[in-house]
């Protein structure tokens, strides 16, 4: 049976996850807040990267040292490693770096240049789908103490709840923008609107049609033209005020 930590090694790294301001950070750097909470929590480890999985495409977030890049790059080329084979099979991957027919050779000999000698791969999953693998990376052969499974696998959890709050708080400001976009577009094409039944007694509906003429036969957006149209009538408009 693993020999019991002490609860408060990880207790204070869970709760900070919590304490993160999602809004205004981005996904990177919350992960890499989460990598080094997990780090700090688990004793013999050096680094953290998350590996994250997207349509088909997969990618380190949030490294807490450059060391993990060539790592991680090396496993993906390939297929093949312990971050790589944690999202795959969604378990716990361990390599240690002791055994003379290593699991995942070309891995074994790129993390041996870097100088890491054991990686442990926690998977992570947002209402039971895959969807990464919290990776911690040590210069020590056979890093793993007894209880980090059990420690780990918890703290994967908590972060993996972070991780999806955050992609949903990533996706939501882009709707935002996209929105905020939208009705600026609308706002400009509503003056330049206003401007043209001013100026030339157009009916609003002449008027907007106008628009969309000028913007089909010159081949640029509605809103450029609406733009176009009302900055021509603001430097007039100011060139007036300043005429003696």
């Amino acid at each position: 049976m693993a020999e019991e930590r002490p609860s408060g090694l990880a207790r204070q790294p869970v709760t900070s996850l919590a304490d993160l301001n999602l809004s205004e950070e981005s996904l990177d750097s919350i992960l890499a807040h989460v990598g080094r909470l997990g780090v700090a929590a688990l004793d013999g480890w050096d680094a953290a990267g998350t590996t994250l999985v997207d349509r088909g495409s997969v990618a380190t977030f949030g490294i807490t040292d450059d060391r993990v890049k060539s790592i991680d790059q090396q496993q993906y080329n390939s297929g093949k490693g312990p971050c790589v084979d944690a999202v795959k099979e969604g378990s716990i991957q361990y390599y240690d770096a002791t055994d003379s027919e290593p699991r995942w050779r070309q891995f074994a000999e790129a993390a041996g240049e870097e100088g890491i000698y054991s990686v442990f791969s926690v998977p992570l999953k947002i209402n039971d789908e895959g969807v990464g693998a919290l990776n911690f990376y040590s210069t020590e052969r056979d890093a793993l103490r007894p209880g980090q499974r059990e420690e780990a696998s918890a703290f994967g959890a908590q972060a993996a709840v972070v991780m999806g709050n955050a992609k949903e708080f990533v996706r939501r400001g882009s709707q935002i923008e996209q929105l905020n976009e939208g009705l600026n577009s609308r706002t400009m094409i509503g003056q330049a609107t206003g401007l043209l039944m001013a100026q030339e007694g157009l009916a609003s509906d002449e008027a907007f049609q106008k628009l969309v003429h000028v913007s089909q036969t010159s081949n640029m957006k509605l809103r450029q033209i609406a733009q176009r149209y009302v900055t021509t009538w603001e430097s007039r408009a100011k060139a007036d005020m300043q005429k003696p």
